[in-house]
């Protein structure tokens, strides 16, 4: 990777924080909503945090990814079934509140847990392609960052997804070439 591990884990946690936040803030808020307690909201994002930074401790044991295969691959995982099911869930906070309640701090960390790992299985193409062609550079993790908003938080989220599936394919071509 060419970092230390705490730069990279550094790095990390603002990638995360910067591409992640924007699109989970209204589960946050329903939570806050639901509970008034500013502890439980707190431990709900400890535990979304907690999932992101064991996928952070992972993606800095990874070998070198060879860009134009992690493309390829993030294109095709962009059109599988397990993708759009954790869209889906990711876009419904509402219905991750009602269905998937826990309660007090523990239980609201719970929650955090389970809705970054649906969070991770809709974001991990995009994930490791950031991985893949360097956290550390603005352009691409602004890229990256507004695809995961535009799937998750818009109402055209689904054809986007499709969209970047097909712009991930060309770029693999393109890598590859």
């Amino acid at each position: 990777m060419g970092m230390s591990g705490s730069l990279f884990l550094l790095a990390w946690a603002v990638a995360m924080a910067a591409m992640m936040l924007p699109s989970e803030l209204p589960l946050f808020r329903l939570a806050h909503a639901t509970t008034q307690s500013t502890a439980e909201t707190g431990a709900l994002a400890a535990g979304y945090a907690a999932v992101w930074l064991v996928v952070g401790l992972a993606a800095m044991a990874l070998p070198e990814l060879p860009e134009a295969l992690v493309l390829g691959g993030a294109a095709v995982f962009q059109l599988t079934p397990l993708k759009r099911r954790c869209l889906n869930v990711c876009r419904s906070p509402l219905a991750r509140v009602v269905h998937g309640w826990r309660e007090g701090r523990a239980g609201a960390f719970r929650m955090g847990i389970e809705n970054a790992c649906w969070c991770f299985g809709c974001c991990i193409g995009l994930t490791l392609v950031l991985v893949a062609l360097g956290m550390t550079n603005v352009v691409w993790l602004a890229v990256v960052g507004a695809a995961i908003y535009a799937e998750k938080a818009t109402r055209v989220g689904v054809l986007v997804s499709r969209v970047v599936a097909l712009a991930l394919a060309v770029g693999a071509v393109v890598w590859a070439i």
